[in-house]
């Protein structure tokens, strides 16, 4: 058990890691291309990934998929969670949104705790709670001069995203990590394909390289973190995307040289504390017998 939630903690940093990349490649490509073009080119890759993956496990996706509305919803609240989030990103201030964004894990623990009957111990709302406090910290969000629509939006996406995450987690052990990628994809990939429709523009070269940058670096991040929910419980892992505030900051610095300010370090390291502080918590408890 102790090794199996150590690789899940590992797959959830590189999650966090993967998607902070592909948040670099969204901002290029935010005035060339519409929300859904690049919501669109965030699952088309993807899909390929997934369906190579399932070939290759041997998995029977139709078999799998079936009954399973868990699986439905978890594709559904996925999507709507990424079009909400792109589109606050590109209508309001980044550090707001992302602020607002990083409420996902709290999202998750709680609905962990009601349809999952995961316990809620003081050591995940405290060690949640100083995540927050350093990604308020990092970030420093201005929300007096922006609109409330795109910032409701950033927060819808936080919800969608938690109740995504919770269902993944409820699909653990009846639907195959390759079906589920595959599931989420192919849908969000016809979801988008047909919303972006009156919209579309026809991307440059640089910027279509750039979009396909996108979904590499999304499918990364998505295959990590399906594994990760089914290694270990939703509530556990969920905290370790908080990791992703240091790696958007490192990232946005080495390739938009926006600075790093001494808020931003002191939040990082508020945020990578808490983390290792559940860390060394959890392979205590499995040390001494518990769960």
């Amino acid at each position: 058990m102790k090794s199996k939630k150590t690789r899940a903690v590992a797959l959830m940093l590189l999650s966090s890691c993967a998607f902070s990349c592909m948040q670099v490649f969204v901002k290029l490509t935010a005035d060339s291309v519409g929300t859904f073009e690049q919501t669109f080119f965030r699952n088309f890759v993807s899909l390929f990934v997934a369906l190579f993956m399932v070939k290759r496990a041997g998995a029977h996706p139709l078999r799998e998929m079936r009954g399973k509305p868990a699986l439905w919803g978890r594709s559904f609240f996925g999507f709507l969670g990424i079009v909400l989030f792109f589109y606050a990103a590109g209508n309001a201030p980044q550090t707001s949104v992302a602020m607002l964004n990083r409420a996902s894990p709290v999202f998750v623990t709680l609905l962990a705790g009601v349809f999952l009957k995961e316990k809620i111990t003081g050591v995940k709302v405290a060690s949640v709670s100083l995540c927050l406090l350093g990604a308020y910290i990092a970030m420093n969000p201005s929300f007096e001069n922006s609109d409330f629509v795109p910032l409701l939006c950033a927060l819808l996406a936080a919800v969608a995203a938690g109740v995504a995450y919770t269902l993944l987690a409820y699909c653990k052990g009846s639907v195959s990590p390759s079906v589920i990628i595959l599931h989420f994809s192919a849908f969000s990939t016809a979801a988008a394909g047909f919303l972006m429709i009156p919209s579309f523009k026809m991307p440059s070269l640089k910027t279509l390289g750039l979009l396909l940058m996108i979904g590499l670096f999304a499918a990364a991040g998505q295959i990590f973190l399906t594994y990760a929910y089914q290694m270990a419980p939703a509530s556990e892992v969920s905290i370790y995307q908080y990791s992703g505030v240091v790696f958007t900051a490192l990232f946005s610095f080495g390739a938009f040289g926006e600075t790093l300010e001494g808020r931003s370090i002191l939040g990082g390291i508020i945020i990578f504390g808490a983390i290792f502080w559940v860390f060394r918590y959890h392979r205590m408890q499995d040390g001494g017998g518990k769960d």
